[in-house]
């Protein structure tokens, strides 16, 4: 089964995912769970959701979460997609597919 990702978690990817394999330190610090959490909450909060980090406004909401994590640490984490390319790659390759808690398809169980 092959699922496109959805720009939601493509965005929810990019900010809390390690997307290199092997001994390679990643630029940025990546999101703890607590951390995306009070994120999500102010995306919420503000009627937004993890997309718009990717959308026109992106620079809007990215100054929203630069108060709570910091702008340089979230466009450092944002601007990883060519490595979510190569890593949305190499799971294919694998027959591995991924979803998140912000696609509609994700259990609400798990939630």
């Amino acid at each position: 089964m092959t699922v496109p990702l959805t720009p939601n978690t493509q965005a929810i990817l990019l900010l809390t995912a390690p997307l290199i394999v092997g001994r390679v330190r990643e630029e940025a610090e990546l999101l703890t769970p607590g951390e995306y959490n009070r994120l999500a909450g102010l995306l919420r909060e503000k009627q937004k959701q993890p997309a718009d980090f990717l959308g026109a406004e992106s620079d809007q909401i990215i100054s929203v979460a630069a108060n709570t994590l910091g702008r340089e640490r979230i466009e450092k984490l944002l601007n990883r997609g060519f490595q979510l390319s190569q890593a949305i790659e190499h799971w294919s390759a694998r027959s591995i597919w991924v979803m998140s808690r912000a696609d509609p398809e994700y259990p609400r169980r798990l939630k």
